[in-house]
């Protein structure tokens, strides 16, 4: 009996020691919202500091990195309550085990109940909304470890799929009035989102360097309107990210897969123009019985530096979208460190690279600026006009940050242009002349996901600017936060959008009239979503929106929130005979959290 007690013991101690003390773990994930990462940046602007890494998501280590650079002897109001907001969050005590609750009532109210009946039509759209529960665990298994899993109950991003329209939800927009609740009408019980978990994930790390796999949404670069190589509307990737900084560096390097293309293109029957459920293979994109094949896989490797006291940071990113119908990978390819497009594999891969700076001449101002390059000419090489000339591929963008503190708060404020080529993010894939079914080698992926009502869907995505290639964007943004306990906010954005998009086929430009600038007026070539496209298309769109945002904590833990979104597009569709169409969109919910 006394050695049984004595094994019991000495097993219990083990299995203690094995767990961190609490306040021990800072290998602690946060998410890219995170508002302790906002409330840093507000610090670092303030103070007149380059932007902090905007490579997300964060360790605790390194946030606690980034708060070591603010000037505690300059804070007072607003910036001394930022200040003691993410540290009180950065320095919560940590157990073994946390389980978390967050329960969330949204109401949606629209207008326009006609033309405004997709997810993509509304601005808060389904990876905004949030799910009636969402169940968390975290673990923190040693010193070194971090474990998150969130499981969600809520309603489906699409319930139906037909030949004419694609995937169709009746939850975004066919009805004036829905919510988040499911089986309340017009949800049923086949809207229920089996898709979970969206956020889930391992990471582990140390005293400058951090490493998470699994699954989890990303962001990289400045934007307010959207970044280029990474944007934050992607729901989740299937990543694997290993990451080091100090003081003045961070290095980055992050694999992400998607499906193959060939598992659910053609998006369009050729002859039809119907949306079909038939995939290059022959075989049923909805069935979850139908294998799935190929790969698709980005890689990249992103440096970001601070300089000149702090004052002046500059990233650089370069990537590849690697794809091989036979589930071929080349591991030579793996490597951090090599220079990406230096492989010469066009037939699998398509490169990018990314250049970003940002400048706090003053206190409480920040200059910032990205530029994305997918193709251009070297001298030497054909130019447009010229027998195998390639359309050049780039985004700009520029903008101004500014976070002042009053009272026991901060005024944030933003003002942003954004330019995009008609051919960025697209190409051509194994054959140069791409043809209608042929789905390229592009930053455009799908996300595989289950309804109970009609099966298996693949939606599509720019994976980096959220408004893809041929678009002019100019947005502005003015609010006040006091972190913690309110906010309120305005938005404006105003966007030209040309005739291409995700679904345009690439063509070379040895005709030089087929060398089009943004924002284009005419489709000149092939549509892989659109047979009418090069007929019907004869004008940019004219997007206008207007919003209108705040929340409130009643009491530790409650929130309430609401959100007003009007917006107006003229020549939708990029069709100068089609009637204007506008839409007042309304979001009101209350959230509790254990």
């Amino acid at each position: 009996m006394r050695r049984s007690i004595l094994a019991l013991v000495l097993a219990a101690s083990v299995c203690v020691s094995a767990f961190p003390e609490p306040g021990k773990n800072v290998q602690k994930i946060y998410p890219i919202d995170s508002d302790v990462y906002q409330a840093i940046t507000a610090l670092y602007i303030s103070q007149g500091l380059a932007l902090p890494s905007t490579t997300g998501p964060w360790s605790a280590d390194e946030l606690l990195k980034m708060l070591d650079k603010v000037d505690t002897g300059r804070l007072s109001g607003g910036t001394l309550a930022a200040y003691q907001y993410a540290s009180t969050e950065l320095h919560r005590d940590t157990k073994a085990f946390k389980f978390g609750l967050t329960a969330s009532a949204e109401a949606y109210y629209h207008t326009n109940t006609t033309d405004f009946t997709d997810e993509s039509d509304w601005v808060r759209g389904f990876a905004e909304r949030k799910p009636l529960l969402d169940i968390r665990l975290e673990t923190w298994p040693g010193e070194h470890f971090y474990g998150y899993s969130a499981l969600t109950v809520g309603n489906n991003l699409y319930n139906g799929w037909n030949s004419t329209d694609g995937y169709t939800s009746t939850l975004f927009g066919q009805y004036a009035l829905t919510t988040n609740i499911p089986l309340v009408p017009p949800a049923v019980m086949e809207d229920l989102d089996f898709n979970i978990p969206y956020r889930a994930f391992g990471a582990f790390g140390g005293d400058g360097w951090s490493a998470e796999f699994g699954r989890e949404r990303l962001s990289w670069g400045p934007g307010e309107s959207g970044n280029f190589v990474i944007g934050d509307q992607i729901l989740y990737h299937n990543m694997g990210r290993i990451t080091t900084y100090t003081k003045n560096f961070k290095y980055t390097f992050l694999t992400s897969f998607f499906p193959y293309p060939g598992n659910y293109y053609p998006i369009i029957d050729s002859t039809t123009g119907a949306y079909t459920d038939i995939n290059e293979s022959g075989q049923s994109k909805s069935s979850q019985s139908t294998p799935i094949s190929g790969l698709k896989m980005f890689m990249a490797h992103r440096l970001e530096w601070t300089m000149f006291k702090n004052k002046v940071g500059f990233a650089l990113t370069e990537g590849i979208m690697y794809q091989s119908a036979d589930n071929t990978l080349d591991l030579r390819i793996l490597s951090p460190t090599s220079i990406f497009h230096d492989y010469y594999i066009r037939g699998n891969a398509n490169s990018i690279l990314s250049a970003e700076l940002n400048y706090s001449p003053v206190s409480y101002v920040n200059l910032y600026g990205q530029l994305v390059v997918d193709e251009f000419s070297l001298p030497g090489e054909p130019l447009p006009g010229e027998s195998g000339a390639l359309p050049s591929a780039f985004g700009y963008m520029v903008g101004v940050k500014g976070r002042y503190p009053f009272g026991t708060g901060m005024f944030f404020g933003s003002l942003e242009w954004a330019l995009t080529d008609p051919y960025l993010y697209l190409r051509y894939g194994t054959n140069t002349t791409q043809s209608l079914g042929d789905p390229g080698l592009n930053y455009v992926v799908a996300l595989r996901m289950f309804s109970n009502a009609f099966g298996v869907s693949y939606t599509e995505q720019f994976m980096g600017y959220r408004y893809g290639c041929d678009a002019i964007v100019y947005n502005a943004t003015l609010g006040y936060k006091q972190f913690g306990k309110w906010y309120a906010s305005a938005n404006f954005l105003f966007m030209m959008h040309g005739t291409h998009d995700k679904w345009t086929l690439w063509t070379d430009v040895s005709d030089a009239s087929l060398n089009v600038s943004t924002p284009t007026t005419h489709h000149d070539t092939g549509n892989n979503g659109d047979l009418s496209a090069s007929t019907a298309r004869n004008a940019a769109s004219m997007t206008t929106i207007v919003g209108l945002k705040g929340g409130y904590s009643i009491v530790k833990n409650l929130d309430v929130y609401l959100e007003a979104d009007y917006i107006y597009i003229k020549n939708p569709g990029n069709v100068s005979t089609n009637a204007p169409i506008h839409d007042l969109q309304l979001t009101a919910g209350i959230s509790y959290s254990l």
